[in-house]
């Protein structure tokens, strides 16, 4: 095997170890607790919310800072330390006894997140490799479901409910910090910066940009139509990650018990590992333009079916998990895609940070919605809907900017 694929693929298994933590661990796994949070502590459905509204804008914070942040200490040791991050959030929540701990646990999940989200690793993989980007892009997330943000839903979020619920919440909090810890040991080890400061050139060829792809980059929006990009970006990834986070909250809401709520918040990260791996395969092989309609139709159709939750239905709730965790990785592999489609090699790293930028805002503006319906209503369905019907916006929006590299 060549000595840069040989580096390349292990800089990609770094990268997936990376967002399983910051991401699937952080994030995805949270879930999993916040039923125990929220019926353990006497909080409202809003203040539980304002946990993950606070670590929204905490990551917002840090995507203004990761540029330097990378430049000063470099890839390797970056990744690394944002898991380090995510650990130490770990055992503040694990310790935590008011309120304003378990926002300030929040905001340090978020930092750590903001420092190892897919901007570390897309700009990773796009210096190690030069063919099937969208695909090694995809690849890394795919892991980082499988291996990463999926393994994480799928095998930590039951292992983390079953410890909470013999040996209770704070013990399956530090257990899940050991684990952070020790995974930023092996994405140290693992991850490489840049093939050319070891004497290597990037794997592959010079991907031939197709008709398209050449239209998007010489494409000029005007600023009405790039924030209207910005706003369907922010829409998708804050709904993505909002949506996924209160899911199994939503199950137990509706009358499903922890352990079969925590099977099918893993079914949901099974279908989010398929949709990784697809993401970047599909855009590869037909074009952001084809694959935007398929992914956000299952993305849509998702929070369609979790409005039908109230009826208790073990097949709809089944359903409804598939089709949002196949349709949730638009909101970490599409986002990098388009940033790929809609800016030039030398701004690629610019835009993708604006994207995550808006990605961030989202999560903030997104967020605490769930249990502000849910407290005004009596159910979070009502803010499923709400969410189907901004991506539908959303998906005319962006496809709106790839028709005119069409005509």
């Amino acid at each position: 095997m060549p000595k840069n694929l040989r580096l390349a693929m292990l800089s990609c298994a770094g990268c997936t170890l990376m967002l399983l933590v910051t991401c699937g661990l952080a994030c995805n796994v949270f879930s999993a607790a916040q039923p125990y949070i929220l019926a353990g502590n006497g909080f409202t459905n809003t203040q539980t919310s304002l946990i993950t509204t606070i670590r929204s804008a905490a990551y917002l914070l840090g995507t203004l800072a990761v540029g330097r942040y990378y430049r000063r200490i470099g890839y390797r040791a970056g990744c690394a330390l944002s898991a380090v991050l995510v650990s130490v959030s770990f055992v503040i929540f694990a310790v935590a006894k008011s309120l304003a701990a378990y926002y300030f646990a929040g905001a340090v999940a978020g930092i750590g997140y903001a420092f190892g989200s897919m901007v570390p690793a897309s700009i990773l993989m796009r210096r190690w490799f030069r063919s099937h980007c969208g695909l090694a892009i995809g690849v890394c997330a795919g892991y980082a479901l499988a291996a990463g943000t999926g393994l994480a839903t799928v095998a930590f979020s039951p292992l983390f409910t079953s410890i909470a619920e013999k040996s209770g919440v704070d013990h399956a909090f530090l257990w899940t910090a050991v684990f952070c810890l020790a995974a930023a040991a092996v994405v140290f080890c693992l991850v490489r910066d840049d093939p050319h400061a070891l004497g290597l050139e990037p794997f592959g060829k010079e991907a031939q940009e197709s008709a398209q792809t050449r239209a998007l980059h010489a494409l000029h929006p005007t600023r009405l139509r790039w924030a209207m990009v910005q706003l369907a970006v922010l829409l998708v990834s804050g709904i993505g990650a909002t949506g996924f986070t209160h899911l199994m909250t939503l199950y137990m809401a509706e009358g499903m018990d922890a352990m079969r709520a925590a099977a099918a918040f893993s079914l949901c990260g099974l279908a989010l590992m398929a949709g990784k791996f697809a993401c970047g395969a599909l855009c590869d092989r037909l074009g952001s333009y084809r694959s935007n309609y398929l992914l956000f139709g299952c993305f849509i159709l998702g929070y369609v079916l979790c409005t039908l939750a109230p009826l208790r239905s073990a097949v709809l709730m089944l359903a409804s998990a598939v089709f949002l965790g196949f349709g949730s990785s638009l909101n970490t592999v599409g986002i990098s895609i388009w940033a790929a489609d809609l800016s030039t090699q030398e701004r690629y790293e610019s835009v993708l940070r604006q994207f995550q930028a808006a990605y961030g805002l989202g999560g903030l503006v997104m967020s605490f919605l769930p249990g502000a319906i849910a407290d005004l209503t009596g159910s979070y369905a009502p803010a499923y809907a709400l969410f189907a019907a901004l991506l539908a916006f959303s998906l005319f929006t962006l496809q709106s900017t790839y028709r005119l590299a069409r005509k």
